[in-house]
């Protein structure tokens, strides 16, 4: 018994951990946070570091951890549309920001109305994006917030064998229901359309990608849903896709499947610009802050 531990203990003390440091200018006006962000190839993820990920977001229903997000402007959240289709009462949902602890609430806001794109299908989980609009703005001065770039509609984008990086508060293992107190942060890989792993879970490679780990033993999973998956270019972080569904999380075999943010640049600009003549052309939803429903809007382009 003695002798084996101590064989464990020698093969413990070579493993050599990889990392990568991404650190961009405190000027950029998105895709930069306080600090550098520091990716290993550790299995199954890792804690993510403080004052990264600025842009990272929980989404809540009655003040309990449900989905991520990503802030795109002070007041708009960017998130899967899957994790708001459910939603009866407005007054349940809530987004705090500027921590990497769900127990550490540095700012929180109610909101004021929540967007659906008009071509979501539960379904095949197509076209897997919606917008939360926040009843006040985040006070980006106050804590470490910040916001992730938008990438242009460029085709496929992004393309296969990129390393990309996760992030989430969801569940660690499907054997446990509880999810992350802590940021987590896992590295990942674009797969293409036509790779085996992936065509077992993808419904539409147009308007959705997949990514995962060679091992197979990385990838994100319950309440990880509307969080970012993220590349780094140009020196800064894009959103290129929105955490969707999977097949269990983490099993060989299958990747994970992501909506292509690229996408919808149209559609998301007629928000950050405003655009009310535009934005009556998608399912959208308002309310009131006593949120009492108002107006629903399908009308076809």
């Amino acid at each position: 018994m003695t002798f084996v531990f101590y064989c464990v203990l020698i093969q413990i003390s070579f493993t050599i951990i990889t990392s990568l440091t991404y650190s961009c200018s405190l000027n950029s006006t998105c895709g930069c946070s306080l600090n550098s962000v520091s990716l290993t190839k550790i299995i199954g993820g890792e804690d993510a570091r403080v004052d990264t990920w600025n842009w990272a977001v929980s989404i809540r229903i009655r003040n309990a951890h449900t989905c991520g997000g990503s802030l795109i402007s002070p007041e708009l959240i960017l998130t899967a549309a899957h994790c708001l289709n459910s939603i009866s009462r407005i007054s349940s949902l809530s987004i705090t920001a500027g921590s990497i602890y769900l127990s550490q609430i540095k700012q929180q806001r109610s909101v004021s109305e929540i967007a659906i794109h008009r071509n979501y299908t539960s379904d095949t989980y197509a076209n897997d994006i919606a917008i939360i609009r926040l009843s006040s703005p985040f006070d980006m001065n106050v804590g470490s917030l910040g916001l992730i770039c938008l990438p242009q509609n460029i085709e496929e984008y992004p393309s296969k064998d990129l390393t990309v990086a996760a992030i989430g508060w969801g569940k660690l293992t499907t054997s446990i229901d509880a999810v992350s107190n802590t940021l987590k942060q896992v590295t990942l890989k674009t797969i293409a359309d036509n790779d085996t792993t992936c065509l077992r879970t993808i419904k539409n490679n147009q308007v959705q990608f997949c990514a995962s780990a060679q091992d197979g033993e990385k990838d994100t999973c319950q309440g990880d849903s509307g969080g970012p998956l993220m590349l780094f270019s140009n020196d800064k972080w894009y959103l290129a896709g929105i955490t969707s569904y999977g097949i269990g999380c983490a099993l060989p075999g299958y990747a994970g499947v992501y909506t292509r943010v690229s996408v919808y640049e149209t559609w998301i600009k007629c928000f950050l610009e405003n655009n009310t003549h535009e934005k009556v052309f998608y399912l959208f939803v308002f309310y009131d802050n006593s949120s009492q429903f108002l107006m629903e809007n399908k009308n076809t382009i």
